[in-house]
């Protein structure tokens, strides 16, 4: 009988189909116009793990829908565990009734360890520095709904994806949106993909697993209560401090779950629970370097907006491949980037042919989306077998630094003469890899 009224269930909630975007799109687009309620059976994940795969076809089609509060409606065979978002299909339409809900907001950022400091020179102007970096921060603002919404705004022009993009979550299921900035598209991040796009700008599978988790102990930040929690994995090792915020309600997992998913962690893990939210976390990688991540403030609200919470919102069209425009990757303005310095110096003329009159040319020649730090503030993000111009520094001796994003490779500083030509080579790689 249990097992005739859940196929009941499916059947009657087999109208709205939930997506993940497949590895190679399909040669022809999606149609904006495209019913989102297409009854399409999903594929299972190559790269995940099995235990990840368990969903049956009913299950992984059942419509994800919620009631006036933002409390999604789950089928019985969702109830006590959330469902990985199937692939290759749009999501169907996301209704919450207009109503203010409670929950938190939050200001984070992620960290860099072991960045360089300008050189100690009287050209070095500190105000210009100041302001490059205020732009250039890497936050994210984040409102965590009681009722199980997360929505994260990227709120830098240093981040892998530009300034006004967006991802969203909830908590009865595992995977997270991608809205592009304007919420014009969206695409689908299936359990697993945070890792590469924020890491290196591409939407793919890191194999999950369950991990160990470790307590460390208690303590306070930001005048919370928090438990400290060591997990490890194969990736690596991520060291959490975990607030008690009634608040968050099942917002709070939402924000773990991606934290522990960059770090190649399945997002089942116990570790995440209602009414705690992430405050600060440190990764330490298997092969060396790291990254931190900090909430730098926190808001109690009574006054979150269901609607800025929909996944996806309706002015959002389904995308099944690409990402927003990074434009070119150069954050800052060729006049941002000439207040660094009060004047040029009277260096000779660079003897580097390959040298441009002026700034710098970065030449990436690995496989990896590499950032290029100049005086500590991140320049340029420079795609794979890619290369970018970057006008504005002013004649003068500059501190600059190769690395990746999420801090698997950190390379040395070095003291160099602008105008420069830049250049990583595949070779440092392998040799920085013992290759």
């Amino acid at each position: 009988m249990i097992r005739a009224r859940v196929a009941a269930a499916g059947l009657l909630l087999a109208a709205g189909a939930g997506c993940e975007p497949s590895r190679h799109p399909p040669v022809d687009p999606v149609e904006a116009g495209a019913s989102p309620n297409a009854r399409i059976l999903p594929a299972p994940l190559a790269s995940e793990t099995p235990d990840l795969l368990d969903a049956s076809a009913a299950e992984a089609s059942a419509k994800l829908v919620s009631d006036d509060y933002g409390r999604p409606i789950m089928s019985e065979a969702s109830q006590h565990s959330p469902l990985p978002l199937p692939p290759a299909t749009p999501l169907p339409e996301d209704t919450l009734s207009p109503r203010e809900l409670p929950g938190v907001t939050l200001e984070a950022a992620f960290r860099w360890r072991d960045v360089p400091q300008p050189p100690k020179a009287p050209q070095v102007a500190a105000a210009g520095l100041e302001a490059a970096q205020a732009v250039t921060g890497l936050t994210w603002k984040i409102d965590l709904a009681e009722a199980g919404r997360m929505r994260v705004q990227f709120t830098s022009r240093a981040l892998p994806l530009p300034s006004g993009s967006e991802l969203r979550a909830r908590h009865d299921v595992h995977g997270e949106v991608l809205l592009w900035p304007g919420l014009t598209q969206y695409r689908v991040l299936p359990p697993g993909a945070l890792r590469t796009l924020l890491g290196e700008r591409r939407i793919d599978v890191t194999p999950l697993s369950t991990g160990s988790a470790r307590p460390v102990g208690e303590g306070k930040r930001r005048e919370i209560d928090v438990r400290k929690v060591e997990m490890h994995a194969s990736l690596g090792t991520l060291y959490l401090e975990l607030g008690k915020m009634p608040e968050a309600g099942e917002g709070g997992p939402l924000l773990c779950r991606a934290l522990l998913e960059i770090l190649g962690v399945d997002p089942k893990s116990p570790e995440c629970v209602a009414g705690e939210v992430p405050l600060h976390a440190s990764y330490a990688w298997q092969g060396g370097g790291g990254v931190g991540f900090e909430v730098t403030s926190v808001a109690r609200r009574s006054d979150l907006v269901s609607t800025d919470l929909l996944m996806p919102p309706p002015s959002a069209a389904y995308a099944a491949s690409g990402l927003p425009s990074a434009q070119g990757g150069v954050f800052l303005s060729r006049d941002e980037l000439a207040a660094i310095r009060t004047e040029p110096l009277p260096l000779p003329a660079s003897v580097d042919p390959g040298a441009p009159g002026e700034g710098f040319v970065a030449v990436n020649q690995t496989d990896a989306l590499l950032y290029l730090l100049v005086d500590g503030i991140p320049a340029v993000a420079v795609p794979p077998m890619s290369e970018r111009y970057v006008s504005g520094p002013q004649r003068g001796l500059y501190v600059v630094q190769w690395r990746t994003f999420l801090g698997e490779s950190i390379e040395p500083p070095q003291t160099i003469e602008m105008p420069a030509r830049l250049v990583r080579s595949a070779a440092e790689e392998d040799a920085a890899d013992g290759g």
